[in-house]
């Protein structure tokens, strides 16, 4: 029966992808924003990436191997909300403060109920992650003032971000989940420098959410030094 599940998540996870682009709009703090839902050319794109990234997560949560129960649950719930976050973020360039701090007192209630990782590793993640975020934070600002630019490719929500995935993969996982991220935002960077020259900004969020996504669905893989 592993496999109805795995169907039924799935379902679950493309239904959020289809559903919550159209109402992103209603989460920004901006007024002009909030006027404005996704329409047309721009809400298929929100969709297209959203309902197979939510299928896809949903899914893979209960695939055969996994803990099941409450802990598939909770892999898949913060999954979507990451993909959330990266849909807001893709859109506006915003990470809703009524996603992202719910998601970490969400996180922070979890912690003991994640059977592979221990309330201490969660607390050394979260304060990791802590420290990433000031640094990468300093080193954004540093860069716009270079650049003599008062967009930074990193901001406060990212910093919000990483907190939230520090709470919710722990000590070490936090670790590879933030060096996924960076190298996947650093490659786009890249692609973006080559094609529109210096000075392009894009959104941040979305690829560190993508490195967290990775390490709580193979998160076996990435819990090097034991949960």
């Amino acid at each position: 029966m592993d496999w109805a599940f795995e169907a039924a998540a799935g379902l679950l996870g493309a239904l959020f992808g289809y559903w919550f682009p159209a109402q992103q709009h209603r989460l920004y703090r901006e007024a002009a924003f909030r006027e404005a839902p996704a329409r047309g050319a721009r809400l298929f794109a929100l969709r297209a990436f959203a309902m197979p990234a939510g299928a896809l997560a949903a899914a893979l949560a209960f695939r055969p191997g996994q803990p099941g129960g409450l802990a598939s649950a909770l892999t898949a719930a913060f999954c979507l909300l990451l993909i959330a976050i990266s849909s807001t973020d893709f859109d506006r360039r915003r990470i809703p403060n009524v996603l992202v701090y719910p998601g970490i007192l969400a996180a922070v209630v979890a912690a003991p109920a994640w059977p592979d990782r221990s309330i201490g590793s969660i607390a050394a993640g979260g304060a990791a992650a802590l420290a990433a975020a000031v640094l990468l934070l300093l080193l954004g600002a540093l860069a716009g003032a270079a650049a003599r630019s008062r967009e930074t490719a990193f901001g406060l929500g990212d910093a919000k971000l990483i907190l939230l995935i520090g709470l919710l993969t722990g000590w070490p996982a936090v670790l590879s989940a933030l060096l996924l991220g960076i190298v996947a935002a650093g490659i786009v960077a890249g692609v973006l420098l080559v094609l529109r020259g210096r000075g392009s900004t894009y959104s941040y969020g979305p690829y560190l959410a993508a490195g967290a996504v990775v390490v709580l669905l193979w998160f076996e893989r990435f819990d090097t030094l034991g949960g």
